[in-house]
């Protein structure tokens, strides 16, 4: 009796134990979801939120917007952008939630007995997912992670468990599972293999007509929301035959061969991804064994799951990956956690585990710090101070992070640009066309990056963008060393450009007592004449750090003045002080010493000795120019 007694005891500690670290356990997991989502900056997610945007905005998908990735993509993205405007991290929300979502599905799952093997296994699941995952961009948003997370919910949830406990299966579970499953190749039309081969082995005969009423409820949920942004033709258009016609002329063929030759390559490239095939294969050989007579059912879950590799490796692998978190998950049906030796062996475990996601490791917290998702680009702040909240640009040939980061639309459908867009432009299909030098010769953008790619080393910028460059030719201007172009009229009039006078960057004179240092402004800004809100005014230190103050004074022709102090110690070398303004007109001024000294303003000297201040002029109608020659921020 005692020794019953304390085996109790034992269990009831373990227990209270166990719960309390997988509390702990869960609060690191949502502070480690915040922090990725700041996490890395990849292109093509950067692609989806800025479709997302310019569907929000009232473009047509596939008819006025340019993407090849399935609509549901989409979803997420354009329901965000309708509470404003969101960046990179505001757009990951959607996917932390929908990863909390999968985890759930996970430790509801059928096939997970008891409380240690639930909270075992989920706390396994979710340090996969969050600590090695988001190296092949698993955090981001990207209509693989969404299709990835899909298979979590409708394996753990519904499929594993047709296959091995039928008896388990609910309503709810088949419904579930079978519309996220009919939505599969909304997200990409790839995976319409996986989906056809997981309803069939999901397929129950006391759940037929649930399980074809899901099916095609999502399957129309779907239609319906692609007719609501965007183009059915187009889709065929984009989707259907630009990818499986036009894209393989440049990355290869689809040949049967090729895709299993991709899949292969896939698993068998290196130690972890032949490590998941061995832990996917013994799991499924798990569910063979579970079957009665043959495994059918588990033959086409194995080819499902195998589809899912024959675009390669790397990210496009991630709904492989995703599936790996779900169906090892068999393992553990009938095999529950029950001793109290095992509970302590996965408690160590969770405890690893919660160290790991605690970023007090060494390197741990410098991974995430050092590759954040910067707030601005030169180009974005370019961008912002010689266009307005409502104009659009253009960012080529695949830039799209600087719309995000400058917070502006683009000017065209096809707001990035590459070779098999304009091949498809040669023979358009179902009467969809977006014609991107036809977009920007009609609207004029005032600003373009175009960094001229040269694709995969193959295919050179002048063979697919000629009219684009005949356009960029007449009417741009390129930045010096910059691949920024500013259209003619507006960089004479920000003054990024005022002649064809060559100019240099000199410093003044030193602020001293008996000299204080002339501001000395542009004709363009003396002929404008419009209320000033700021200026930024370059210095120069010649030191770390000078002690002492100075004024600024403005004065304007309606005897307007202004005056400020400022701390010469807060100057930093060869960069901008910003002084914030009334919002009157003024055309001159000067920096007047008060203690210290050491400083100089930098100048922009032309050959036919001009000598203006560097200056950056932010008007009260939100307008900007800055002094020709001299730094743009």
């Amino acid at each position: 009796m005692p020794t019953f007694k304390l085996v109790k005891v034992r269990f009831l500690w373990l227990n209270s134990l166990m719960v309390l670290t997988f509390g702990v356990f869960t609060l690191l997991v949502i502070r480690y979801q915040i922090k990725l989502l700041n996490y890395i900056e990849w292109g093509d997610e950067s692609e989806t939120i800025v479709t997302a945007k310019m569907i929000a905005a009232g473009r047509s998908l596939y008819g006025q917007i340019f993407n090849h990735h399935g609509p549901l993509t989409f979803l997420p993205g354009v329901f965000i952008e309708k509470f404003g405007s969101f960046g990179i991290a505001g757009h990951r929300v959607s996917i932390a939630l929908l990863q909390l979502v999968a985890l759930m599905a996970i430790y509801l799952s059928p096939l997970l007995n008891n409380g240690p093997t639930k909270r075992l296994y989920t706390v396994a699941a979710a340090s996969v997912m969050l600590l090695y995952l988001p190296e092949i961009f698993g955090h981001t948003y990207m209509y693989q992670v969404l299709a990835g997370l899909f298979l979590v919910i409708i394996l753990a949830q519904y499929t594993l468990p047709a296959i091995v406990c039928p008896e388990k299966l609910l309503a709810k579970n088949v419904s579930i599972g079978n519309f996220l499953i009919a939505s599969m190749p909304f997200l990409a039309v790839t995976y319409a293999p996986i989906s056809i081969l997981l309803f069939l082995a999901s397929l129950r005969r006391g759940f037929i007509a649930k399980s074809a009423a899901a099916f095609v409820g999502g399957g129309l949920s779907n239609i319906v929301f692609l007719a609501y942004i965007g183009s059915i033709p187009g889709y065929f258009a984009f989707h259907i035959y630009l990818n499986s016609k036009i894209l393989p002329l440049y990355g290869g063929g689809l040949s049967v061969l090729q895709l299993i030759l991709n899949a292969f390559n896939a698993v068998t490239v290196g130690q972890s991804q032949f490590t998941t095939l061995l832990i996917i294969t013994a799991a499924l050989a798990c569910a063979a064994h579970c079957e009665k007579g043959w495994p059918w059912r588990v033959i086409l879950l194995a080819l499902g799951v195998g589809s899912l590799l024959i675009r390669g490796g790397g990210f496009h692998a991630l709904p492989y990956f995703y599936s790996m978190l779900a169906i090892p998950i068999i393992f553990f049906w009938q095999r529950p956690i029950t001793s109290w030796q095992t509970q302590i062996i996965a408690l160590v475990f969770v405890l690893i585990c919660i160290i790991k996601l605690s970023l007090l490791m060494p390197g741990d917290k410098e991974k995430i710090n050092t590759r954040k998702i910067p707030d601005s680009t030169e180009f974005s702040q370019l961008a912002r101070l010689v266009t307005e909240k409502n104009d659009r640009i253009i960012a080529y040939s695949f830039q799209n992070f600087q719309y995000i980061a400058a917070d502006r639309l683009p000017a065209s459908g096809n707001f990035f640009y590459l070779p098999w867009q304009e091949k498809y432009n040669e023979n358009p299909k179902f009467g969809i066309k977006i014609n991107a030098c036809k977009d920007i010769s009609d609207y004029r953008p005032k600003i373009m990056l175009i960094d001229k790619w040269n694709v995969w080393d193959r295919f050179p910028w002048d063979t697919y963008a000629g009219c684009i460059q005949a356009l960029m030719d007449k009417e741009y201007i390129q930045l010096p060393g910059r691949p920024y172009y500013i259209r003619k009229d507006i960089a004479i009039d920000t003054g990024l450009v005022s002649s064809d006078l060559a100019t240099k960057m000199q410093p003044s004179l030193q602020l001293t007592s008996t000299s204080p240092i002339r501001l000395s402004m542009t004709s363009g800004h003396q002929g404008k004449n419009n209320p000033l809100k700021k200026i930024g005014v370059m210095f120069g230190t010649y030191a770390p750090q000078n002690p002492g103050e100075a004024e600024l004074h403005l004065k304007g022709k309606d005897e307007a003045s202004f005056t400020q102090m400022f701390s010469l110690s807060d100057l930093a070398d060869n960069k901008y002080k910003y002084f914030d303004l009334d919002s009157k007109r003024y055309n001159e001024g000067e920096i007047v010493f008060i203690s210290g000294g050491g400083v100089s303003t930098w100048e922009s000297h032309d050959e036919k000795g001009g000598t203006h201040t560097c200056i950056l002029y932010e008007y009260a109608d939100d307008k900007r120019r800055v002094t020709p020659g001299c730094p743009l921020f």
